[in-house]
């Protein structure tokens, strides 16, 4: 097979024409068997550079997504994967990343805590939950997770218990408090520690309920009297979640 001419196009790749075949080539591949010093090759050998350059080909790719954002071995993985690329070449990729220090779980583990702490807000079952599905191993997420303090996981529950007491100004106590709880344990934090710092809070909603009895009473006082008036009152504050008084 007649090597017929070939050039550079950047980014470490050769475009070489091959018996009236193009090929993109990895620079990596050219100076590993010398083949621009070469006129022919024989066809066992262009299966053997073919083979490496995929290798390259994925190895690049890889390294392309971690310069993207830290990974793990099993996006890398499920990424080549979805390339189609072959498990041995997968293996060996993986392999290559791990020692030169591009795939570093514990470095991962803890830039991710990191974020989802400060930016997600998301508390320590969830974060720990993504990272066992990310496949980490679980005694390193522990010893991790140890940065996120229980005074810490407090702050945050209070900060966002206020944040939503200020934002919330139709809602019954039950409701809100409800909420709030519901919000935090999908957030990720445990239902005992939202309980408790949701004691530490004043909700007063006697001015929401006079303000929802009022409007109860002004619609339905149109169309009903007495006790049926009385009971259908009742019945829609509670649906509001007020303990009617």
């Amino acid at each position: 097979m007649k090597i017929e001419k070939y050039k550079y196009i950047g980014l470490g790749k050769y475009k070489v024409l091959i018996s009236g075949k193009e090929y993109i080539i990895y620079e990596d591949v050219i100076i590993k068997y010398n083949i621009l010093s070469k006129n022919y090759i024989e066809e066992q050998d262009l299966k053997l550079f073919l083979k490496d350059n995929s290798y390259y080909e994925a190895y690049y790719l890889a390294l392309k997504q971690i310069n993207t954002k830290m990974r793990t071995p099993k996006e890398i993985i499920k990424i080549l994967e979805k390339k189609e690329y072959k498990q041995e070449i997968i293996k060996s990729v993986v392999k290559k990343l791990q020692e030169e220090g591009y795939l570093n779980d514990k470095s991962y583990t803890k830039a991710y805590i990191y974020d989802q702490i400060n930016l997600k807000n998301k508390g320590p079952i969830k974060i720990k939950k993504e990272l066992l599905q990310e496949g980490i191993n679980e005694n390193l997420i522990d010893t991790e997770l140890e940065i996120f303090t229980k005074s810490l996981q407090e702050d945050k529950i209070k900060k966002y218990i206020k944040t939503q007491i200020n934002l919330n100004t139709n809602k019954s106590a039950n409701m809100l408090k409800n909420k709030i709880l519901m919000s935090l344990i999908e957030k990720g934090y445990y239902k005992t520690d939202i309980e408790n710092c949701l004691e530490a809070f004043k909700f007063d909603d006697s001015k929401i309920y006079q303000k929802e009895y009022k409007k109860a009473y002004d619609k339905m006082s149109k169309k009903y009297t007495g006790t049926i008036l009385e009971y259908k009152i009742k019945n829609y504050m509670y649906q509001k979640g007020f303990e009617v008084k």
